[in-house]
This record gives C-alpha cells, structure tokens and sequence, in this order.
C-alpha cells in the first residue's frame, strides 16, 4: 500500500518510469488523481510555451558561425609548437652542424678579442681621429668592402625569405592557395 506523500513524490519524479501500483493508487485516490491531472497539464502548458523553434534567420546564422568555427585557421609561426626535426642524427648533419658550432665559436672568439683591442676615448674628434688612424683598426677599414657586399648579399638572402615565408608577399599568396586547394 502507497503513501499520498510517496505518491506525489514519484508523479514529480523527472524520469518517472511507469508502475502499476502507482497507477491503482492514483486511480482509487482523489486527491493523488487531483494532483497528477495539474501535473499533467502543467507539463503540457511548460512543453508547449518552453519548447519553441528558433526563426529561420537565426538557424541560418547559427549554421554560419557553425560552419566558420569549424574551418581550419593557419596557426602563426610563434604559436606553433617547436619542433627539433633538424636535430637528428645522421652523419652529414652531425657535420653541418658541428661546423656550424666550430664557427660560431670563432666568430665570437673574434669579436672577444677585438673588445679587449679597441678601448673607447672620449675627447676631442681630431685626437680620436689620429687613434683611429694609428691603431690596428686600419686594416678592418681596407676589408670595409668585402663587408658591405656581404651585407648586401645577406640583406638580399633575407628579403627573399621574407618574401616567401607567410607573411611576405609569395608566402602568403602560396598559404591562401594551398588552403583553397585543401579538401574538406
């Protein structure tokens, strides 16, 4: 024999699974039949005025948004993740790279030794000019010009990678064809 208090408590139940004693229960009950008669039509009156479809408009713009989320965006390059491919070992990287690394040593070995020559002065121009004419920095002006070509050189290396990484002008051209070009 069911309770009116556990009765009630089952018709508000939100996956109420149906059980005949329940059922005798309401059906011999008044007051649990009152109850499950407002019930009912509270379900129906919430079901019809709660579950309502969206315009047309705003599916579409859903659709849109839903769409324009879901199309791959090229990540910039500081953002993706570093990857250390280069740094396998095969024999003639191995190389490259310890000859890379014996130059760079060198190279700062160079600049090292030219901090420790050169000493700064401050006075006077003419004075400053006639050490510079009398110190060993003479012979870094005679190889001014094999720098300047170097830099101009370099200077070209780099604008051409410019223009073809994704931010320069081919670059960025060859990334919007290949994105075109991608299947779905």
């Amino acid at each position: 024999m069911m309770r009116c208090d556990d009765v009630t408590e089952l018709l508000l139940a939100p996956d109420r699974v149906p059980d005949p004693e329940l059922e005798q229960h309401v059906a011999a009950c008044h007051a649990c039949a009152h109850i499950a008669r407002g019930l009912a039509r509270l379900d129906s009156i919430v079901a019809s005025s709660v579950l309502v479809e969206p315009p047309r408009e705003l599916q579409r713009k859903l659709a849109q948004l839903a769409a324009l989320m879901a199309q791959p965006r090229p990540v910039p390059w500081y953002r993706r993740p570093i990857n250390f491919d280069w740094l396998v070992l095969r024999p003639n990287l191995v190389a490259a790279q310890g000859l890379a690394a014996v130059m760079v040593a060198l190279a700062s070995w160079q600049v090292f030794g030219w901090f420790n020559l050169f000493r700064p002065v401050i006075g006077d121009v003419g004075y400053a000019m006639q050490l510079v004419v009398a110190s060993p920095a003479v012979a870094y002006l005679g190889g001014l010009q094999i720098d300047l070509q170097s830099l101009t050189l370099w200077s070209l290396v780099g604008i051409g990678g410019w223009l073809v990484s994704e931010n320069g002008a081919i670059g960025s051209r060859l990334s919007s064809l290949t994105q075109r070009l991608r299947l779905p």
